[in-house]
């Protein structure tokens, strides 16, 4: 352990102190050039700088949280116009906020919606589906997510 060399108890010592202290074992370079080590420094900063590359692409493709670690179902580009019907009727939620401009609230149920569409095949499709997610697009108008579910089972007649 390395003394304080006049700092009081409990106080880290300077940086002069310490590397007084420690000079020998920062001598293992002694046979290098300053070239060299100059050399061997630009490496290490090239090598800090890939390494800050590498955590930015990996941060940003964990954003958003968990969302970006579960598997997801692989997306696939349709054109295709869609109608759907909201399956609900009166829907309790909880208010959380209000201005002069609108109101949020929260819902303890899912938003069933009932739809159809003929995929890029020319296949009808018809599907029941839950709201995920609403996105306001900055040129007007939103987009959706919605969830495919099981349909609902009827009673036989």
């Amino acid at each position: 352990m390395t003394e304080d060399r006049g700092q009081g108890q409990g106080q880290r010592p300077d940086f002069r102190n310490w590397f007084l202290d420690n000079r020998k074992k920062l001598s293992m370079n002694d046979e290098k050039t300053k070239d060299q080590l100059i050399e061997e420094l630009e490496a290490m900063r090239q090598q800090i700088d890939n390494l800050k590359i590498k955590i930015r692409r990996l941060e940003s493709e964990v954003k958003g949280g968990l969302r970006g670690l579960v598997l997801r179902s692989p997306r696939k580009e349709i054109q295709a116009d869609i109608e759907f019907i909201a399956d609900f009727d009166i829907i309790e939620a909880k208010g959380v906020n209000i201005s002069e401009s609108g109101i949020c609230f929260e819902l303890n149920e899912d938003l069933p919606f009932e739809m159809q569409f003929t995929d890029d095949d020319g296949k009808l499709c018809r599907e029941r589906a839950r709201l995920i997610w609403v996105k306001r697009l900055p040129e007007g108008g939103y987009r959706f997510g919605l969830e495919f579910v099981e349909p609902e089972t009827y009673p036989e007649l």
